[in-house]
């Protein structure tokens, strides 16, 4: 009977706090972003926030494509790859480290822009009760842009009609840089359940909200060493999963907002998903099976359609950005496509672990 409660409570409030935080963030009035970001950010979860590294699972991989802009100048493109998972010696142990490693790799315009990056992350869980964890996490990284200035065409180089051969008389110090970078960041994660993907009946919650601040050391960030600085990040974001009772539906929805100098970007909005297949509980030889499909607002930008489907470990998510800015005419509403992929290589056995105590 006190379970019962204490999870009601849970949900109550959470509910509650998740109205606060959304109405916080409708006051966001301009949106645009530096960082690359993907829409599918539950699929990426170290580009969020390093604590993510062991939050969720004991162990994750995800691969992430996206494009954008194509109808407007050379595509934008995106690729990234990450996996991180605990260091858990015993079904016992109560707190626990774990680590990750995330890459990606930009292309962006005429003039091929590139940037790499390469980060590692650590974490540390605490569990506070058999449904609740709150972990901390710091990532290290290297960043590396490099800019192809022969693409470009100048003002300089038009005479009775362009001529490449004439000088652009446009000088850099290097046309790459390189660059050393820190983040961290505080995680919230609930699971009522054992952490596998199924919808095991009508009362399931599980979920994850943190805040992360990223290149902490504002690293210099330019290719003709004016000063330039990669300004600090903010984040805040929430991912949740709630059964809707009496129904093989759930609810998923989630947010994120980033701030990084100037700039702003709000994204929210929920997904619901239909449990297609049950897992078995106990032979483990009927793997469940979940469809998803959602819409988001980027605020301002974009509207995009979300789709996902997973089976047993296994995560393929869909999504399509139309476009709602002022760039709309360009793109006759056209703007990205992407593509992400998540293995969960073993579910976590957060609440069973617990109970073992």
């Amino acid at each position: 009977m006190m379970q019962s409660f204490t999870f009601i409570h849970l949900r109550t409030s959470f509910t509650r706090l998740l109205v606060t935080i959304a109405c916080l963030l409708s006051i966001c009035t301009k949106l645009q972003g530096q960082d690359i970001h993907f829409s599918q950010f539950f699929l990426s979860p170290l580009v969020q926030n390093p604590a993510m590294a062991g939050a969720e699972n004991r162990l994750e991989s995800t691969i992430n494509y996206r494009t954008q802009w194509k109808s407007v100048t050379v595509p934008y493109k995106t690729y990234a790859a990450g996996i991180h998972g605990r260091f858990v010696k015993r079904k016992s142990q109560k707190n626990f480290f774990a680590a990750g490693a995330n890459l990606f790799y930009d292309e962006a315009g005429d003039g091929s822009l590139k940037t790499t990056s390469i980060n590692l992350s650590l974490s540390y869980h605490i569990r506070l009760n058999r449904t609740n964890k709150l972990g901390l996490g710091f990532m290290s990284g290297f960043g590396q842009r490099r800019i192809d200035m022969g693409n470009f065409e100048w003002g300089s180089q038009y005479n009775n009609g362009y001529n490449s051969s004439l000088p652009a008389g446009e000088v850099l110090t290097s046309p790459t840089f390189s660059y050393l970078d820190f983040a961290s960041g505080l995680v919230w994660s609930f699971d009522n359940q054992t952490g596998n993907t199924r919808i095991d009946g009508d009362d399931l919650m599980r979920g994850s909200m943190g805040v992360s601040v990223f290149h902490i050391n504002q690293p210099a960030y330019s290719f003709d060493n004016t000063g330039d600085k990669l300004l600090m990040k903010y984040v805040a974001h929430g991912n949740f999963l709630m059964s809707i009772s009496g129904s093989n539906f759930a609810m998923n929805p989630g947010f994120f907002y980033y701030k990084q100098g100037p700039s702003q970007q709000l994204f929210i909005g929920s997904m619901v998903r239909y449990n297609v297949a049950q897992a078995s509980k106990y032979t483990g030889n009927l793997k469940g099976a979940g469809a998803y499909l959602g819409v988001y607002l980027r605020a301002k930008d974009a509207l995009v359609i979300s789709s996902m489907f997973e089976v047993s470990a296994l995560t393929i998510g869909l999504s399509y950005d139309a476009n709602l800015s002022n760039l709309r005419p360009a793109t006759s509403g056209r703007g990205g496509f992407e593509l992400s992929i998540k293995y969960t290589g073993a579910a976590s056995s957060f609440g069973r672990s617990y109970q073992s105590r």
